[in-house]
């Protein structure tokens, strides 16, 4: 089953439901990566910051997802990381939840030392294609 299809608990879907809103209102660029025409799909949002970084989120499906701080010089693929500034891996919504909570960069508070990413924080090479992205718009 593909991220935009698999059943979620009740109270799981409306909370999933209202980050995922709040990702939006953010300005998250979201990606769904997919493998062949039946999956599997990978959903991803990135934001870009002014200062050089950017945060990633990558919900593989209803018990896996990951959120990431990388360095976004030229020449890097933020959703194939080397060195992160931060990184946290759960459920969709705790993983959601913990990143909407991380301070942003320049705030005393806000992750700044670069650590190895760990195994499996990107989205794998064998699923980038085809791509489709949006932006959700708000007022």
């Amino acid at each position: 089953m593909s991220a935009a299809t698999v059943p979620l608990r009740q109270s799981d879907h409306s909370e999933l439901d209202a980050l995922l809103d709040e990702l939006g209102r953010r300005r998250y660029l979201m990606h769904a990566f997919r493998f062949d025409r039946d999956g599997p799909e990978i959903v991803a949002g990135i934001h870009r910051w002014d200062c050089g970084c950017a945060d990633v989120v990558i919900l593989f499906h209803e018990d896996r997802a990951t959120a990431y701080r990388v360095p976004t010089e030229p020449g890097t693929d933020p959703f194939s990381p080397a060195r992160v500034f931060w990184w946290y891996a759960a459920t969709p919504v705790w993983t959601l939840r913990a990143l909407l909570a991380l301070d942003p960069p320049g705030h005393p508070d806000a992750p700044a030392v670069l650590t190895d990413a760990p195994p499996g924080c990107g989205v794998p090479v064998t699923n980038r294609i085809p791509v489709r992205i949006r932006r959700r718009t708000y007022p």
